[in-house]
């Protein structure tokens, strides 16, 4: 009669567990990696697009994988945004830039404003008008 140990069954569990962890980590150090690119391009934001599956590995639960990926750069401090299917939205701009890049948009926005629109008060006719003043007195001697 053949028996059953069960601290193998628990062996292979914890196996496959830690297998499914290093997929997981394979894919984070991924996305860490396009971090890193879009830093050096000097832009404080990434998209990154979870693989729903990679060749080569076994099948895992991409839901899983997203709320491990989110939940590992959340406790780095990084902005998440889940946008469907499989797409993070990743952001590491600082808040006091955020202000900063608000306040010199706002004026910079204002100064076009400005730009745009000219005082009346400011014209000073040149006098090189389309008609010169004989062709305006000959019309309004026509309509008289």
């Amino acid at each position: 009669m053949s028996q059953l140990n069960i601290s193998d069954l628990y062996a292979k569990t914890n196996e496959k567990n830690l297998k499914r962890l290093e997929i997981y980590d394979n894919v984070l150090v991924k996305c860490h990696n396009r971090i890193k690119y879009n830093s050096n391009l000097e832009k404080t934001y990434c998209f990154f697009q979870i693989p729903e599956f990679i060749i080569g590995t076994p099948i895992y639960d991409i839901n899983e994988m997203r709320k491990y990926v989110i939940n590992s750069l959340k406790n780095n401090g990084f902005k998440i945004m889940y946008i469907e299917p499989n797409w993070l939205f990743i952001s590491w701009m600082q808040e006091s830039n955020k202000k900063l890049v608000n306040k010199e948009y706002k004026k910079e926005k204002k100064e076009k404003e400005k730009s745009k629109y000219k005082s009346v008060d400011g014209f000073k006719p040149t006098g090189n008008l389309i008609y010169d003043e004989s062709t305006m007195l000959g019309l309004s001697n026509k309509f008289i």
